[in-house]
């Protein structure tokens, strides 16, 4: 009897003093380290982040062209707008495509009434005798402006550019442009307003073919209608062995050139960039070309399409066009 009542009073006096025991503030307070965590955590240390993170300046475009452009005289605000509105409404059409030179409309009749073309009356105002068989807006004689490059330097994208509205971050797709080098195999054609043309060229150097060399070659020494060609330097890659070859034989030709860099978005340092121009102006200088500079997309250094407009305004200027001129063909709303 007496053991029974010791052990009621021990179990009640240990209820009375035993602590209250949390099991999920033990789970959340208790911190074990796993020994294989623990050396993974040492091997691999958590870098500091900069509580100022580096970002890669935008490009000074109006400065870059005044710097590498002295003696040319910058266009004022008034005829920019007025290029873009330009642009900015007028259709814009592909015409032709061409994988050899006579197929370029107009350059077989030009190769069959050659001789009569040159012993007809001076009066003529017929630019070819007799009935042509081909439609008169194929060979109506507009100014043409080639754009020229290495394989992948962004022909096809510049042209897309340049018929974009500006205030636009997507590009409009007139021309096919392609991740894949080589991807233009043909001289392409797009009627501008039906004031000029853009002739999108084969890329030379990677997946390119002698034939597609040969092709622009024929184009630029023999075209009568092409007034002016932009020759695009990738700003990444800079000149390359091609590039020189194709300059000195516009060069030796007589074809007159401008000098395009694009995919300026993608230059890491623009102080090494100019470095590079510098130790190559005596080359430059030799060409008698202007630099423009332009940026292949909208990206967080380079908030809007630069040197776009520019472009647009020169390639006005080389076809003798008026930057006022309104284009004879729209586009429909």
């Amino acid at each position: 009897m007496r053991h029974m009542l010791w052990r009621r009073c021990f179990h009640q006096s240990s209820r009375l003093f035993a602590p209250t025991i949390d099991i999920k503030n033990i789970v959340f307070k208790t911190k074990v380290d796993h020994p294989s965590i623990s050396k993974a955590k040492a091997k691999s240390p958590k870098p500091l982040q900069s509580k100022h993170p580096k970002t890669v300046p935008t490009p000074d475009f109006s400065r870059l062209y005044k710097k590498y452009n002295k003696g040319h005289i910058e266009p004022t605000a008034s005829d920019v707008n007025s290029v873009n509105h330009f642009f900015n409404i007028a259709d814009i059409k592909y015409e032709w495509s061409a994988g050899q030179f006579i197929d370029v409309p107009g350059e077989k009749l030009r190769e069959k009434y050659d001789e009569e073309l040159k012993v007809r009356s001076a009066d003529s105002t017929k630019k070819f005798p007799g009935k042509t068989y081909v439609p008169f807006e194929l060979v109506n004689g507009l100014p043409e402006v080639a754009f020229l490059g290495k394989s992948n330097a962004g022909k096809s994208t510049l042209l897309n550019n340049l018929t974009t509205d500006l205030k636009r971050t997507s590009l409009d797709g007139f021309a096919r442009a392609s991740r894949w080098a080589g991807f233009t195999k043909t001289l392409n054609s797009f009627n501008v307003g039906n004031r000029f043309r853009i002739i999108d060229t084969p890329g030379y150097g990677f997946n390119s073919s002698n034939t597609q060399g040969i092709l622009t070659m024929e184009y630029l020494k023999n075209r009568k209608e092409l007034s002016r060609c932009f020759l695009l330097i990738s700003a990444e890659q800079g000149f390359g062995e091609f590039d020189v070859q194709v300059i000195d034989f516009m060069k030796s030709n007589a074809i007159p050139f401008e000098i395009v860099f694009t995919k300026m978005d993608k230059v890491q340092n623009i102080k090494d960039f100019e470095k590079t121009l510098e130790a190559d102006q005596e080359f430059l200088r030799s060409t008698m070309a202007r630099l423009i500079f332009t940026n292949s997309s909208v990206t967080k250094t380079c908030k809007k399409r630069f040197g776009i407009d520019l472009l647009r305004l020169i390639i006005l200027e080389s076809c003798g066009l008026s930057p006022r001129l309104k284009p004879s063909r729209k586009r429909s709303v």
